[in-house]
Parts: structure tokens; sequence; C-alpha cells
């Protein structure tokens, strides 16, 4: 597979739209939508591990794979020359595409046929084993209905897709604690030792009564199965880690009865470049009679933190229209900056950002814009803003940035303002002048000739 991950998993999103058709809105009411999003994709594509939340407007889906590019070993695949450039590193594997696919289709079906109102949908899709990297692709939903009766073309559709790939901080710290209960489920607890615990027993105390305080109950009553009910952790420092983490053995219900968690804290130290289990502190322990008791913990752990504002591998917010159109202009200008033959001969390190200020007084978008014109110590003007290269790239983005906000009629913002670091103030760009600009009634040079505060 030659492709780039990106192109191949923005093709799948042309399929996206063909989903879901012949259904109606009573297919999957409210109160069932996350169970029938979760009984798709097992069902249908036999896909298990799914998490779904609906916070607000929004439906986030987490699809944790276990490989999800097709790289096996990124170090060293780079050092032995085996991957050239970043797309064949980034490359996916042909099982998490079609995954991919398969969760954008079970998507689709479901936000087009529900009753619920839903204006954008997240997908999380995470390497779980590897990398910690995920793809997050966030869209309108409106835009997918509009895709589908050709009120936008295909290519428009693509670019309104918001995709990053991002590093999850929470994956690779759970990792190890993760990886512990497998290896409970398998390994001689003289393994298990070994393989984490860098003391060994004292004279008085074999493997076994160390594990049975160490796990909070006898190991008789550890099961074959360790089931993670809930996973989250705070930074304690630098390069400590602390994770709460409450699992239920199955086994326990002859000593506890049915469906009793156990609960424990870990302590991870990073060693080298990997995170180890430096102490596990349970909440619980079993007396000399049987009898369940809690564990007193130090006043110096932020128990109350990470229980109640932990890092979570899936975390979904509510998707707000004004933040979605300043990362998808973001996205459309660098890419028209990329793509332009001028721009590239004229300009050197170009960073933009366009940001929605939804908590001013009076909304309005920003445009950050840090960059070196080649040729600017030859020019005469005191203002960079009007020098004729940045003119032409400062017409393209304003025209992209009015045209985008017209499309989708959003009106919630006052003004632009263009923030060049080398000028001492912004120039400020209102919503009517900049109408007037895309009609062709004003020259944008005329809005940037006096700056403004």
């Amino acid at each position: 597979m030659k492709k780039n991950f990106l192109i191949v998993f923005l093709g799948l999103l042309f399929l996206l739209p063909l989903a879901g058709c012949g259904a109606n809105k009573s297919s999957y009411p409210e109160a069932r939508l996350k169970d029938a999003l979760l009984e798709i994709c097992r069902k249908e594509y036999g896909i298990e591990k799914i998490d779904v939340k609906i916070v607000g407007n929004t439906i986030g889906v987490y699809l944790p794979l276990e490989k999800l590019f097709a790289a096996d070993d990124f170090k060293n695949a780079v050092e032995t020359g085996k991957i050239r450039n970043l797309e064949t590193l980034f490359e996916p594997s042909p099982e998490a595409l079609e995954k991919v696919e398969d969760v954008l289709f079970s998507i689709s079906r479901v936000i087009l046929s529900t009753d619920k109102p839903l204006d954008f949908y997240v997908l999380q899709a995470t390497d779980i084993t590897k990398t910690g990297l995920e793809l997050v692709l966030t869209g309108y939903v409106n835009d997918v209905k509009r895709v589908r009766v050709w009120d936008i073309s295909r290519n428009e559709y693509r670019k309104r897709v918001i995709h990053e790939m991002r590093l999850n901080r929470a994956v690779v710290w759970h990792r190890p604690v993760r990886q512990f209960f497998e290896d409970m489920e398998v390994l001689h607890p003289d393994e298990i030792r070994k393989k984490y615990f860098r003391t060994s027993p004292s004279a008085e105390m074999d493997t076994k009564t160390y594990l049975d305080h160490l796990i909070g109950v006898p190991m008789k009553y550890w099961d074959s199965t360790w089931d993670i009910l809930k996973i989250n952790s705070v930074p304690l420092q630098k390069d400590q880690i602390l994770i709460y983490t409450k699992v239920r053995p199955k086994s326990l219900e002859e000593l506890l009865g049915p469906k009793h968690d156990l609960e424990y804290l870990f302590i991870l130290e990073l060693r080298g470049e990997k995170w180890n289990i430096s102490k596990i502190i349970p909440f619980q322990y079993v007396d000399d009679h049987g009898t369940p008791r809690e564990i007193d913990f130090p006043h110096d752990l932020p128990i109350e933190k990470v229980m109640q504002n932990p890092e979570e591998e899936f975390d979904i917010a509510e998707v707000k229209l004004g933040p979605f159109l300043a990362k998808q202009l973001t996205r459309r200008v660098q890419g028209m900056a990329s793509a332009d033959e001028r721009i590239q001969n004229t300009f050197r390190d170009i960073k933009l950002e366009f940001t929605y200020h939804e908590d001013s007084e009076k909304p309005f978008f920003s445009l950050d814009l840090e960059t070196i014109l080649r040729d600017f110590n030859h020019y005469q003007q005191n203002s960079i803003a009007l020098h004729e290269d940045m003119i032409y790239f400062l017409n393209m983005a304003s025209r992209e940035f009015v045209t985008v906000l017209r499309s989708y009629s959003f009106s919630d913002y006052q003004y632009l303002s263009l923030n060049l670091v080398q000028e001492p103030a912004p120039h400020i760009l209102g919503r009517d002048d900049l109408e007037l600009f895309r009609r062709g009634k004003l020259e944008l040079i005329s809005l940037l000739s006096v700056p403004k505060v």
C-alpha cells in the first residue's frame, strides 16, 4: 500500500454520506442511540471494543486498535532506512482501515436516522499497543446531509472534515497497568514478582503472601479474567504518574458477593523511555476473619484529583461551530498556502492559526500569522501588511474566511482580527466590510492601510 494515510482515510469519508439511505428518523431513537451503535458494530462488523459518548450536540466514538499503522517498529524502521518519508511511516494497516471504514458507516447510519439532534460526530481511532498515536476525525452532521443531495461537492466535503493526529498520553500511561492485569491471568506469581517488583519477599513472607498483600485479596480468589471497568490518571511529578483502576474478577463472588469491584492506585515512574509500575496501593484487604476492609491512604496522594479531574483515554467535549470553523479555516489556508507557487517562492516558515473568541463581549475571529518574506529587507514601506506579496496572501486568506463562513450561514462574529507578528497592532476587518470585499466592492488594501486597536 503506497498511499498516504490521510488520503486513504479521507477517501473513506466519501462513502460515509451514502450510508443510512432509506432509513427514517425513528430508526434509532435517542433513548437507544448509543446501544444501537454498539450493536451495529458488534453484530455486523464483529467490532467489540468501542465506546460511545454523547455530550450535548456531539456523538463521539472511541475505536481502540491493536495496530493502527503498518510499520511495526517506528524507531527501527527509520534507523534502518526501511521508511524513507512520513507518508509511508504513517501508512495504515489494512485491518485498521477496514475497521475505520466499518465504524464510519455505522456512525453515518445512526446520525442520519435518529430523532436526537446532533450537530457533530467525532471518531477517535487510537493505537493502544505500539505508539499511543490516534487519528481524530470531526465532522459536521449538516455537511453529511448536504453532500448526500449534492448541495456541496465531495471535494468540498473533504475540506470540511477536520482530521488530526495526536498522542493520547493516557493510553501510553495506562499500558503498563493493562499489561499487569493481563499477566495476572497467565503468569505464575514468581514471574509476576520478578517482572514488576524489584524487591523480594522477606524471609518471613513467601511470594504468595507478598502478592496477597499487594493485591489486597488472597491469591486463591484471583480469577482467570480481570475486567477493567475504569482507568484514569493524573501526573504527580515530571516522571511520575498516578493511575486509578477499578477491576472486577469474577471469582470474588464467592468471598464478597456478586459484582464486587476492586480498586487500586498505581504509581508509575519513567525509567529510560518506558513507564514502569513502581507501587501498587489497593483500596481494600481481607482480614484474618475474611472480612473486607478499606485501607487508609497517605495524605500526600492526590486521590480526589485522579477521581474527579483525570486524564482519560476517551474524553469527548461538545463541539461548537465557531471553534470548528476556526480549525477548518486553519487547515484550508495552510493547504492553499502550501500549494500556491507564488507563496512558496516569496514566504518562508509560514505559521498561521485562526481562533474563534466566543467569550469576548463581541465574538470575533483572529488570524495569527508569523512568517518571513524573502525580500522584505529590500522593501521600503514600514508595514509588512502592505507588501505586495503579503497583500496577495491576505487576499487569499480573507476571501477563504468570508466565503466559508457565508457557506455555513455563520454570522455570530463582529470582525476578523489580523495579527501579524511584525505589526504593533492588529488590523481589524469588520464583518460588513468583509462581505463588501467578497463581492468585489472593496479592496482589501484599503482595510489594511491604517492598523486599528
